[in-house]
């Protein structure tokens, strides 16, 4: 399979690739790597895909080229009008299933390929990122020997628009209340990457779908769900995927990032059926009051002009009904400063 995908590869993608090259031979350069599919996990790797078909066809090769012997690739494409389609059907023959049609956005499209996936171990792949070379057999050796893994992840590297690597990120979560906490964890540099996160078939089958009513945070609160379910989260110190910053995507609008994370960790953060301490739950209560409401009533007050007396007294309303706030350090740096 690799040499007749190969054989339809420009050279600058061949480097590209990351792959190892012989020059002298024309072929990858992977050895003992098996061929009995029997011996390794079905690894289901879905790409929802929409109008990206400048970067595409690196995805795809990204993930053909892994040359994993169980893998079921699965493109979910929204009905691109550019030359999606095209590149699609040049891969026809090793992609397991596909489409083209329109959907309801990112989250339906992960779901229909959910529907259609077979493996034990899953993941997404957007149409603009890319995995390195290897990753799919650290991945399914990680799983061979902790079986008990529900969620598995690597190190991220970040990329330009061109692959160039502008830097990476291993995240550093374990407990539901780290993910839980925005602040100080998920904010603060901790958090996963979506490409480089990887989770079984059964705690799929525990937790459900995607929630496809959330536009920004879809992978977040299937994460945060994987761990509030009592999954257990993996780590392999090695560079599994490239994450490429664009112009254009969802991500760069970080207002709306962060109060659709907002929105989705509040039920849970007041929910008893949380499984966090009481102390923890007080804190995150009132992290999340600062900033949800406290910051937002001065932000209203400076928009209609609140003379400083009307705004104060708004203020005091608010952290009577969520004495939760003078639990944060940032509400206390605040007082200081206003002090002083």
């Amino acid at each position: 399979m690799l040499n007749e995908l190969l054989s339809k590869l420009p050279t600058p993608l061949q480097e590209k690739t990351g792959f190892p090259w012989n020059e002298e031979t024309g072929n990858l350069s992977i050895l003992n790597l098996g061929t009995d599919k029997n011996i390794y996990p079905k690894i289901s790797i879905i790409t929802p895909s929409y109008n990206q078909g400048q970067f595409l066809e690196e995805t795809i090769r990204s993930v053909l080229l892994q040359n994993y012997p169980n893998l079921e690739y699965i493109i979910i494409d929204g009905g691109s009008t550019d030359n999606t389609v095209d590149i699609i059907k040049q891969y026809e023959p090793w992609i397991s299933y596909w489409v083209s049609e329109p959907d309801n956005g990112q989250a339906h499209a992960i779901n229909k390929g959910l529907t259609k996936a077979t493996g034990e171990i899953i993941a997404y792949l957007n149409s603009d990122d890319y995995y390195l070379p290897g990753t799919l057999f650290k991945v399914a050796e990680h799983f061979r020997q902790f079986p008990d893994t529900e969620l598995l992840h690597g190190i991220c590297r970040y990329v330009n628009q061109e692959g160039e690597k502008i830097g990476e990120q291993f995240g550093n979560i374990h407990k539901l209340e780290e993910i839980l906490d925005l602040w100080d964890v998920w904010w603060k540099q901790r958090q996963f990457v979506q490409p480089e996160v990887f989770w079984t078939r059964r705690i799929t089958n525990k937790v459900g779908l995607f929630k496809e009513q959330l536009n920004y945070v879809m992978d977040y609160e299937y994460w945060l769900r994987i761990l509030n379910t009592g999954g257990r989260v993996g780590s392999i110190h090695s560079e599994f995927s490239c994450f490429r910053f664009t112009p254009i995507q969802k991500s760069n609008h970080s207002e709306k990032v962060a109060e659709e994370l907002l929105q989705v960790v509040h039920p849970i953060l007041w929910s008893n059926s949380t499984k966090i301490s009481p102390q923890k739950r007080l804190v995150l209560q009132g992290k999340w009051s600062y900033q949800a409401v406290f910051l937002k009533q001065i932000e209203i007050s400076l928009q209609t002009k609140d003379s400083k007396l009307i705004r104060y007294l708004k203020l005091f309303l608010i952290i009577l009904n969520n004495p939760c706030i003078l639990l944060t350090s940032d509400f206390s740096n605040r007082i200081k400063s206003v002090l002083n």
